[in-house]
């Protein structure tokens, strides 16, 4: 009997050792576990006593170290992503400034290609057409006037020319007939000398 019960506390020894090996601190066995995990282990393995549970202070202190690392690993994480945040947005700032500068760039150019230079003013491609369409225009009434004008010269020259001919001519046939007449005349009057002188 001696022996059943040597075997027998033995093996509850081994067993007892075995579930303790294998609860342990739930904190330090399981580092790569979450918070989470951790915590649930660290309450599934704690005593109870009435309705609390009873938690060992190693179990506890271990859960702190790590909530601690946690707490360190995701502010060292914030501040990196913070300056991750902060450069991106001077980048953000820095394109948004570029896109204004070709914003205004581009309307410039538009600007420009839309506009005539004429006199040193700049002016829009309508208003340049009209004010050259309008010079055009003028231009052409212009010479329109010219052309009336030099015809009615022409017109006036030719009937001065054929008027001045008319007028030559009969100032020649009225020449011819005072000269005929004068003939008469003398004749006549050498006609009379002599009809005294006889």
């Amino acid at each position: 009997m001696r022996k059943t019960c040597f075997t027998l506390l033995v093996i509850t020894s081994l067993f007892t050792a075995t579930l303790s090996a294998q609860a342990g601190n739930p904190a330090q066995a399981s580092d790569s576990a979450s918070l989470k995990t951790q915590f649930d282990d660290m309450v599934r393995v704690s005593n109870r006593y009435q309705q609390f549970r009873v938690v060992p202070q190693a179990f506890l202190n271990a859960f702190m170290d790590n909530v601690s690392d946690s707490i360190q690993v995701y502010t060292n994480e914030i501040g990196t992503l913070q300056g991750t945040i902060a450069a991106q947005a001077g980048k953000i700032e820095k394109l948004s400034q570029d896109l204004k500068d070709r914003d205004s760039n581009i309307t410039a150019l538009k600007a420009e290609k839309d506009s005539m230079g004429l006199l040193g003013l700049q002016l829009g491609k309508g208003t340049y057409t009209a004010i050259i369409w309008s010079i055009i225009l003028g231009l052409l009434a212009l010479l329109a006037f010219a052309i009336l004008r030099m015809r009615v010269a022409v017109t006036n020259a030719n009937e001065a020319k054929d008027t001045s001919t008319k007028l030559a001519g009969d100032l020649e046939q009225a020449k011819k007939r005072r000269l005929e007449v004068e003939q008469t005349l003398r004749r006549q009057l050498q006609d009379e000398i002599n009809k005294r002188n006889k």
